[in-house]
């Protein structure tokens, strides 16, 4: 996110997240982290969070950073999500990050607890662009 000007192209592979997220522009909000996770089975009872910062001064959010997930079977009650940062006082909202689930079974996981939005502008500026969420069950 910028406080002013156009902000930074979309980076990264959508099935293959692989980079942090980045930060706010004019001393903004911090990027997301990358998660990558592979095993037999993920029971997400819990939160994988990949946010961007928001920032609390005068500048712009941060990216959403990555999230790749690789689970034979998947499933629990909790949440992925990478989302932009919020800006602040003339600041652009933060782009929304990366996640790729891949899955062989997923019938006790709700996809609409993944999520990779973007973050809010304030005073008028931009919100930041929505990120990927890349789905895909491999039998």
């Amino acid at each position: 996110g910028l406080s002013e000007g156009a902000p930074n192209p979309v980076y990264g592979d959508f099935r293959d997240p692989n980079e942090p997220g980045s930060g706010g522009g004019s001393g903004g909000g911090s990027g997301g982290g990358l998660a990558r996770i592979v095993a037999q089975t993920v029971q997400l009872d819990g939160s994988i969070v990949a946010d961007g910062g928001n920032f609390t001064g005068d500048g712009a959010g941060g990216s959403g950073g990555g999230v790749r997930i690789e689970a034979g079977t998947l499933r629990g009650t909790g949440l992925v999500r990478a989302n932009g940062g919020r800006g602040q006082f003339y600041g652009g909202g933060g782009g929304g990050g990366r996640i790729a689930i891949y899955f062989q079974d997923a019938a006790g996981f709700d996809f609409a607890r993944v999520a990779a939005s973007g973050g809010a502008g304030s005073d008028g500026r931009p919100n930041g662009q929505n990120g990927t969420v890349h789905l895909e069950q491999r039998l």
